[in-house]
């Protein structure tokens, strides 16, 4: 089974992945940067399965953190990239301190970029191999009260989609998943309140996991979630999206 590298692997929906993919027996490569949760990440998952994983803490968020970690890493036989880490934040964009904006628009997308050049151009010499980035609904509408992490989310959209043009004759394959509300710890650290409803985790990442392994270079999770970025987005114009998501992201 290929190993697998999976960034934000110690909670939410990269621990997961891990879960499934260690079930399918996949040896993992964790990073976080939280190491206490990586350890009991790493702990839960082998009493269960027969894997060998290796956890690496790192925060993504900091200029040069990718490339450290790809030359830790580069001589793992890693073939399966999990870019899951990122973060959002809620507020004013012109009268909140602009660094932790800067912070999570590195973590989202600079870093998954950097990660899927280093490990990109080696899975491409092996013939196969596999990337998952884990996205957003967020990637399809504008974001008045999370404008920066909005179009994080475009990016990796965008991005995934392109690459999968560029690898179409290499062998190896990128996907984007991109769920809807979740059940994680995410909207506490993006100071966006609590969450109501949500699809779990699990829900979330055994689709991805299916996408990405079938090839595929995108999938939205549930039907709700569907039907907003397949139908509504198509037919409403882009300022009474804003005003929607505008209101709804009041709670």
């Amino acid at each position: 089974m290929q190993k697998a590298l999976i960034t934000g692997g110690s909670s939410g929906i990269g621990l997961e992945l891990a879960k499934i993919m260690a079930a399918k027996g996949h040896d993992l490569v964790l990073v976080a940067r939280n190491l206490d949760q990586l350890e009991t990440a790493k702990k839960d998952i082998t009493s269960k399965h027969k894997v060998n994983i290796v956890i690496e803490k790192a925060d993504l968020s900091l200029p040069g953190s990718a490339q450290k970690l790809y030359q830790k890493l580069k001589d793992q036989d890693i073939e399966i990239l999990v870019n899951n880490a990122g973060v959002g934040l809620k507020g004013d964009f012109f009268s909140e301190d602009l660094d932790p904006n800067r912070q999570m628009a590195y973590l989202n997308m600079n870093s998954l970029m950097e990660l899927t050049h280093y490990f990109g151009n080696d899975f491409i010499k092996k013939g196969r191999c596999k990337i998952l980035n884990v996205g957003s609904i967020a990637a399809y509408f504008p974001g008045p009260k999370q404008p920066v992490y909005y179009a994080t989310k475009a990016f990796v959209r965008s991005f995934t989609r392109a690459l999968a043009y560029n690898l179409k004759d290499t062998g190896v394959t990128v996907t984007a998943l991109h769920p809807g509300v979740t059940k994680t710890n995410f909207f506490n650290s993006a100071k966006a309140g609590s969450v109501t409803g949500g699809a779990s985790a699990k829900s979330v990442a055994e689709l991805g996991y299916k996408a990405m392994m079938s090839g595929k270079v995108e999938v939205t999770h549930g039907i709700r979630n569907k039907f907003l970025t397949n139908v509504l987005v198509r037919i409403i114009p882009y300022r009474l999206q804003t005003m929607i998501v505008d209101k709804v992201s009041e709670a």
